[in-house]
């Protein structure tokens, strides 16, 4: 996990519940993470799982529940912005519920009040590390992760957040990429990092001017400057989509000017270049998620997701956590549903089956008239 920020100054925490007061004194350059078996609150260190630009995220045992958990601790606490994001993304976590979507369990402070958010653990990969590992993803695969992933990004665009006292309507993500999005050992897929996520209608902290989130998987408004809404994050889980189909990037260039120039033309290798088998309608889904064009990308994730869902009937007859089961499993893809083996009969035969049934109705028609001196 990693984070980032989101804009405003008129809003401030609430002075009680998790701002660090000044007499903490906390000085940047003494501040240390701890180490395998040290303990943080009930929870003992077990594993470094992830190193960030602004906090580091530990496997832990809680002793008391015995269960393991992850332990995302801020590197610099005495960044006032940083610090405040860092509770931002602990209030939208402990408000959000939903299985594809990390849970928070307990926020506290480790040594000299630095803070720490005490999460769920998922024991499994990053489609990041998916990628790395098969080069490009089994089309069913891929398409029922962007699946999972449409629901919960559809759940936080449309939820209600309170947050410092004002309630917003729908979240903005705006950093999905595959390094955000787990796939359990269960076939459980679960977005993470809601960092630099912030409410639809406004920012909450100020960022300085600085482009927030991954450059590769912005979308061109988000790379710009410009206003974003919930359209962002689709951009971007196309953009995933379209690397788990292919196995590259649609947008490899290193530098901002480079993407500005590369994204505002739309200018990306197309899907089909890659001799993938996936029907036409499938391109089609990918190209509408990531149009330039707001008025022709998908409205909502809902409707991104039914696409979605549609093509994924095309290319597997299991259900999508069948899918992931086997796939999470050891890479394979989850047995066919076997056609019955009974052989149709030919069209012929059927033809003449039915013209000999008429037949003999007829004629046992006939018969029992006669019998009965309807006919003479």
């Amino acid at each position: 996990m990693n984070s980032g920020s989101t804009p405003s100054s008129s809003l401030q925490p609430t002075p009680d519940r998790h701002v660090i007061r000044p007499d903490a004194q906390i000085n940047p350059y003494q501040v240390h993470m701890p180490n395998i078996d040290d303990r943080v609150g009930p929870n003992r260190i077990v594993q470094l799982i992830g190193e960030g630009g602004m906090a580091n995220v530990f496997k832990v045992w809680h002793e008391g529940l015995e269960v393991t958990r992850a332990l995302k601790i801020l590197k610099n606490a005495s960044d006032k912005e940083l610090r405040e994001r860092f509770f931002t993304e602990a209030k939208i976590l402990a408000d959000i519920h939903h299985p594809n979507i990390i849970e928070i369990h307990n926020i506290g402070y480790w040594d000299q009040r630095v803070p720490f958010l005490e999460m769920e653990f998922v024991d499994g990969l990053s489609i990041r590390e998916h990628i790395t590992r098969f080069g490009r993803l089994p089309p069913p695969v891929a398409l029922t992760i962007a699946y999972f992933v449409c629901q919960s990004l559809y759940y936080a665009h449309t939820k209600d957040y309170t947050l410092y006292g004002k309630v917003y309507r729908g979240l903005i993500h705006r950093d999905i990429k595959p390094d955000n999005i787990i796939l359990s050992k269960d076939g459980i897929v679960k977005l993470m990092d809601f960092g630099i996520a912030r409410p639809s209608e406004v920012s909450l902290h100020t960022i300085g001017g600085k482009v927030m989130g991954s450059l590769a998987y912005l979308s061109p408004e988000q790379l710009e400057g410009k206003d974003i809404d919930h359209r962002s994050d689709i951009f971007s889980l196309g953009s995933v989509l379209y690397e788990m189909l292919s196995g590259q990037r649609a947008y490899p260039q290193k530098t901002i000017s480079e993407l500005v120039r590369q994204k505002s033309k739309g200018d990306y290798v197309p899907l089909e270049s890659f001799g993938i088998a996936a029907p036409q309608s499938l391109i089609g889904v990918v190209n509408k998620a990531m149009a330039l064009d707001l008025q022709v990308r998908y409205a909502s994730a809902a409707d991104f997701g039914r696409a979605v869902y549609a093509e994924l009937r095309k290319t597997c007859d299991r259900s999508p956590s069948d899918i992931l089961y086997y796939f999470a499993k050891d890479g394979s893809s989850p047995p066919m549903v076997q056609a019955s083996s009974k052989k149709p009969f030919p069209k012929a035969v059927a033809t003449l089956l039915i013209i000999l049934g008429t037949c003999l109705i007829a004629a046992s028609l006939w018969g029992i008239c006669k019998l009965t001196g309807v006919l003479p």
